[in-house]
C-alpha cells in the first residue's frame, strides 16, 4: 500500500470511531442530549440538579457495535425506520440541542401498528425535541423501546433499542414578513405507517389568549376554518405538508404560530414565531446646498415606515480633501417616535450648520441603521460655500470700529470747542482798540 493510500484509510477509521459521517455502510451519528424521566407523578431528578445525560445514536447501517460507544448514561440506539431524522441532523451537529422525555398518556393506551400494547407502562414511549441553535430547524419526534424486557446486556450499558414512529418539522421556526405580503409557516410530519392525521393551527399574539385558526378531523375528514387569513392546502395532507399560508400580513399577525399534528394517542407540535419586518425609507430636507459664509442652514434626516420600533439615526461629516474617517456630528436633535396607522414608526434626527469657508465641498451624510437592513441606508448632502461679497463684521470688529469711532468723535468736539475759544478770543480784541 502506497503513502497515499494508508493516508486515506487512516483518515476513515478516525472518522468512524469519532462518530462523525464516513462511507455510507458504517455512517452513524451520536448526539448528546438531555434526558428527563417521567414516573406520573414526579420528576425522579431533583429539579434543582441538571437533567441525566443520554445520547442518541442514529445510524445507517443495519447493525452496530455500541461496545465502542464511550459513554456513560443512556443510549438511545435507533433502529431503521421511514420516520428517518438522519437527513435533518447530519449537518451543523454541533449547533443543535437536543432533549428527551418520557412520554406518558396516563390512562390511555397507545395503539400502534407493528408496537406491542404495554398499558401504561412509564419508559415504553419517548418523546425527543431537537432544535437547532440558529434557527433553521424544529423537530419533534415520538420513538418507542423495542424490548419490552431489556437484556442483562441492556440493562448493564443502559442501552435502549427504539423506533421512531411520527416526527413533525419545521424550517421557519422563526420566520418574517412584510405588511401586505404573504408568508408561509412550514410545517411537515412523517408517519411510519400510512394513517389519517389531524391537524390543527392556532395564533398568539401579543397579550392575547389562543385563536384557533384552523382544523382538520381525520374521523370526520372536515376542515373548519375560523379566519379567511390562512389557507392550508387538504392536498398537501396526503404528501406529509400542513404548512400554512397566511396572506396580507398585518401587525395583528405577528405572534406565535403553533401546528399540531396529531396520530391515535400521540400529539407532536411546532412553534413558529412570525415577526414584522419593514424597512425604513431615508430622506433628507436638501439633497445640496449652496450658501454664502455665515448663513445658516438646518440638516434633517428622515426614517420613516420602518418597524419594529428601534432605530438609530447618525450624521456624518466628511472632509473631502481629508483621508481620515468620517468623524460623527455631536449636536444632532432627536424628535419624538410618530406612530402610523398600519403601525410603523418614523423619526427625524437634525442639526444647524453654519456656512465657512473651511467647510467648502465638505460632505453630510446621514446614516440610519435598522434590523431589517443587511447594510445601513445612507444619504448624503454636498455643501458649497461662497465668499460673501457683503461687508459683514465679527463681535471684535464692531467692538474696535467703534471705539474708533468714539474718538474720532471726541477728537472733532475738542477741534470744534478751540474753534470756538479762538473766535470768541479774536472778536474781543478788536473790540477793546477802539
Amino acid at each position: 500500500m502506497d503513502s497515499s493510500s494508508r493516508t486515506v484509510s487512516i483518515i476513515l477509521c478516525a472518522l468512524l470511531i469519532s462518530g462523525n459521517w464516513s462511507t455510507e455502510e458504517g455512517a452513524f451519528l451520536k448526539l448528546p442530549c438531555l434526558y428527563e424521566k417521567f414516573t406520573g407523578d414526579q420528576w425522579l431528578a431533583d429539579p434543582t440538579l441538571p437533567p441525566n445525560k443520554a445520547l442518541l445514536v442514529l445510524r445507517s447501517n443495519q447493525e452496530l457495535d455500541v461496545e465502542h460507544l464511550d459513554f456513560e448514561g443512556v443510549k438511545f440506539i435507533f433502529k431503521d425506520s421511514p420516520v428517518n431524522l438522519m437527513p435533518f441532523l447530519k449537518e451543523d451537529s454541533e449547533d443543535l440541542h437536543c432533549e428527551i422525555k418520557s412520554y406518558f398518556t396516563d390512562n390511555t393506551q397507545i395503539l400502534w401498528p407493528g408496537v406491542p400494547t404495554r398499558g401504561n407502562t412509564l419508559d415504553s414511549w419517548y418523546i425527543g425535541r431537537v432544535q437547532h441553535r440558529g434557527d433553521k430547524f424544529h423537530i419533534t419526534a415520538f420513538f418507542t423501546r423495542l424490548s419490552e424486557t431489556p437484556s442483562v446486556e441492556e440493562k448493564e450499558d443502559d442501552t435502549r433499542p427504539v423506533l421512531a414512529t411520527f416526527m413533525v418539522r419545521t424550517q421557519t421556526p422563526k420566520v418574517y414578513g412584510r405588511l401586505k405580503q404573504n408568508v408561509l409557516l412550514d410545517c411537515v410530519f412523517t408517519v411510519d405507517h400510512r394513517t389519517d392525521v389531524s391537524v390543527t393551527w392556532s395564533y398568539q399574539g401579543k397579550g392575547r389568549r389562543d385563536v384557533k385558526l384552523l382544523s382538520y378531523n381525520a374521523s370526520t375528514k372536515k376542515l373548519q376554518y375560523n379566519s379567511k387569513e390562512v389557507l392550508m392546502q387538504m392536498a398537501g395532507l396526503q404528501n406529509g405538508n400542513a404548512s400554512l399560508l397566511v396572506s396580507n400580513l398585518t401587525m395583528e399577525n405577528e405572534g406565535l404560530f403553533t401546528c399540531t399534528i396529531s396520530v391515535a394517542s400521540l400529539f407532536a407540535d411546532q412553534q413558529i414565531r412570525l415577526k414584522i419586518r419593514e424597512s425604513p425609507r431615508v430622506t433628507t430636507n436638501v439633497d445640496s446646498v449652496s450658501l454664502k459664509e455665515g448663513q445658516e442652514q438646518k440638516f434633517v434626516c428622515d426614517a420613516s415606515n420602518y418597524y419594529p420600533l428601534d432605530v438609530n439615526i447618525e450624521w456624518l461629516r466628511e472632509d473631502k480633501y481629508s483621508r481620515l474617517l468620517p468623524t460623527l456630528v455631536s449636536h444632532v436633535i432627536y424628535s419624538t417616535h410618530k406612530n402610523y396607522r398600519d403601525g410603523t414608526y418614523s423619526l427625524s434626527g437634525f442639526f444647524l450648520y453654519r456656512a465657512s469657508l473651511r467647510d467648502n465641498g465638505v460632505t453630510y451624510t446621514c446614516r440610519v441603521e435598522h434590523e431589517s437592513l443587511k447594510q445601513p441606508l445612507k444619504k448624503s448632502v454636498r455643501v458649497t460655500v461662497l465668499e460673501s461679497t457683503e461687508w459683514n463684521l465679527d463681535e471684535t470688529d464692531c467692538l474696535t470700529n467703534t471705539l474708533i469711532l468714539i474718538i474720532v468723535i471726541i477728537l472733532v468736539g475738542i477741534l470744534l470747542f478751540l474753534v470756538k475759544i479762538y473766535c470768541t478770543g479774536g472778536s474781543d480784541s478788536k473790540s477793546k482798540l477802539y
